[in-house]
């Protein structure tokens, strides 16, 4: 007991001698075995750790991974030393690992050693903690030493994390690490240290390989009665699959319940120890909405994942469940999940898939304000642009590089396109004609995956009765959150209108803006734009050579498409017209512009809207010339802008 008083008093002091780090001595050294420490308390540490398992093998181990750490070390240098390490650890690996000042050591044998080094350590921790178990049991031990208990250690973990890290490219290596881990998975994948070398093993290892660890966490009926999926006719040499988890309950719905509770109660456990930054936990949760009925998600998941909701954007699947959570929630709850969104809009709309969370949100949600309020208002000042200046002295647009994003355009395009509008035109580059004529217009500018998320009309099951989880109409909330970002939309298509219309995410909101607000300042904006292009083609800011933009891949279509846009309003109308200004200054010049290839491509859509005998007029006398081009000839290729054209005058 006075040993022990003495130490925590001791503890208390600071010795000015301990502050500078001590070096190990040699082995070889002959007085380190007599030495003495310079004080009682480290002669109290020295004696107990004496006393430890192969106490003399981690002494001098930790000395050679003291040299070994050194970064300055050259390859000859580092492989003596790991081969004096390998072989001083062997056959004591697991025993090593488990201490929490040489776990370190078996690390740097794992990271610094040959292939064949990895792979017996592997071996050892692997096949060894078999014959660990017995040697334990025979002794009257506990024998629980093997590689899931490693998992679990705080220190000891990261030795598995680098045998994962550093072998994965040996299936050998491979196999015994996901053979030694079997019928662990489901404690490992709640544990708060254990669920660390979850997300390495599925983020690293073939999902091949992985895949029979990933049955335990849906329960066992799936790793019971799943059976692997032939592989078809199409693709002969693919390996059979397992189905998803959708598949397997459709084929066998008995097994809903259980498989049902068994992830609610895995899932809960998660979600007390805040394991939701974990990538394989999205995933997880993805595979349970996948099941779960809209009512399930509403009572079990959303109220868990509310004030959760920004970890889960970071990947995919984790979008996905935060978007059915908005989808179905309860107005409580989506109003808990939007304040976890507020200051996260503008990073959210740019990133990979978090954007989804945010349409998903103005899809639904019926208190349009809050929504102002809490997301929509942070674009109106954009801290990373404030500080750039464009040459004419004026502040960029704070949307600037949302507009001219593809994910944080999507937010624009779904407000300023009403759901009820059919797509008749079917002229939306980069989507099938046969699609586009069909499918609603607003769903033109949306991928098949972003159409699954944003499924329309979700709703729940109230009193036997299915019952929309919002009761706002959707083209009456789109009009209230236009309303906010109207201003800040045509601002910048009259500012930034060249920039967005070589840009293919821009083009498309100037188009929808054009068509939704149409104005004369905004139309005379882009014949400026076209103008100064056309002024300056040969040579761009930085020398580089640039094109006109009735010559930009990019920008020609923007005005073709506004052209056939602009065919299907009433020529009588009072609204103002962009073909009649097109016309007005360039109208001595289509005689040029016809002699391109996208240039008659434009005016060809410029001769659909009212102004057909005009044009036919200005190009009567370059009829001649078109039609040449449109042949082509042994020198030059035929200009298929140009046979289009002809047609078009000829009709």
């Amino acid at each position: 007991m006075a040993a022990k008083s003495f130490d925590k008093k001791s503890s208390k002091r600071k010795d000015s001698s301990d502050s500078k780090k001590r070096k190990y001595k040699k082995a070889g050294d002959a007085s380190s075995s007599t030495a003495v420490p310079s004080n009682k308390k480290r002669a109290l540490k020295a004696e107990r750790q004496s006393h430890r398992k192969h106490a003399t093998t981690v002494l001098s181990a930790k000395e050679i991974w003291n040299e070994l750490r050194v970064k300055t070390n050259d390859k000859e240098t580092n492989a003596r030393l790991c081969a004096e390490l390998h072989a001083l650890l062997k056959g004591k690996f697991m025993e090593v690992a488990m201490q929490h000042d040489a776990s370190r050591c078996v690390q740097g044998v794992l990271q610094f050693g040959t292939e064949a080094q990895r792979r017996e350590v592997v071996v050892e921790l692997c096949d060894g903690a078999g014959s660990s178990k017995k040697k334990a049991n025979e002794k009257g031990g506990k024998g629980d030493i093997n590689v899931a208990e490693l998992c679990k250690i705080q220190y000891a973990h990261f030795v598995v994390l680098k045998m994962i890290k550093y072998s994965a490219r040996d299936e050998t290596c491979v196999k015994l690490i996901v053979k030694s881990l079997k019928k662990h998975m489901t404690k490992l994948a709640v544990h708060a240290v254990g669920a660390r070398v979850v997300e390495l093993l599925f983020a690293t290892f073939p999902t091949k390989s992985t895949s029979p660890l990933k049955l335990e966490l849906y329960g066992p009926q799936y790793a019971l009665f799943a059976s692997a999926v032939p592989p078809s006719d199409e693709k002969k040499s693919a390996t059979p699959t397992l189905p998803t988890l959708a598949a397997f309950i459709a084929s066998n719905p008995g097994k809903l319940e259980p498989t049902l509770s068994h992830l609610q109660t895995l899932l809960q456990k998660g979600l007390d120890k805040s394991l939701t930054g974990f990538a394989y936990f999205h995933s997880l949760l993805l595979e349970y909405t996948s099941i779960a009925s809209p009512n399930d998600i509403r009572s079990f998941l959303t109220p868990a994942l509310a004030e959760h909701s920004l970890h889960l954007l970071s990947t995919r699947a984790g979008t996905k469940v935060v978007c059915e959570c908005i989808a179905y929630g309860t107005v409580k709850e989506r109003k808990k999940m939007i304040k976890c969104l507020k200051g996260y809009t503008r990073s959210s709309l740019l990133h990979r898939d978090a954007y989804l969370a945010i349409l998903r949100m103005c899809d639904v949600m019926d208190d349009t304000v809050l929504v102002n309020k809490m997301l929509l208002a942070e674009l109106h000042a954009n801290p990373n642009a404030e500080k750039a200046e464009r040459d004419d002295g004026d502040k960029p647009s704070p949307i600037l590089d949302l507009v001219q994003s593809e994910t944080g355009s999507r937010l624009f395009l779904l407000l300023l396109v009403s759901k009820d509008e059919d797509d008749e035109s079917g002229s939306n580059p980069g989507r099938d004609r046969e699609q586009t004529k069909t499918a609603p217009r607003w769903q033109r500018y949306l991928d098949p995956y972003e159409l699954t998320v944003l499924h329309r009309n979700p709703a729940v099951v109230e009193n036997g009765e299915t019952t929309p989880t919002s009761k706002k109409a959707d083209e009456t909330r789109r009009q209230e959150l236009l309303v906010y970002l109207k201003d800040l939309l045509v601002e910048a298509c009259i500012n930034h209108t060249e920039e967005m219309m070589r840009s293919k995410p821009g083009s498309r909101i100037l188009m929808e803006v054009c068509e939704s607000f149409p104005s004369e300042e905004l139309f005379a904006s882009i014949i400026e734009a076209c103008e100064d292009a056309d002024a300056g083609e040969g040579e761009g800011d930085a020398g580089e050579s640039s094109l006109s933009m009735l010559e930009d891949p990019v920008g020609h279509l923007t005005i073709k498409h506004m052209f056939i846009s602009e065919s299907k309003v009433n020529p009588e109308s009072s609204e103002p017209s962009l073909a009649r200004m097109f016309l007005c200054k360039f109208g001595k010049q289509l005689g040029d512009i016809a002699s391109s290839n996208r240039g008659a491509f434009v005016l060809s859509a410029l001769m659909q809207t009212g102004l057909k005998d005009d044009v036919k007029k200005a190009l009567k006398s370059h009829t001649k010339n078109i039609a040449q081009l449109a042949k082509g000839s042994k020198d030059t290729k035929k200009l298929a802008g140009c046979g289009v054209l002809l047609d078009a005058l000829k009709a």
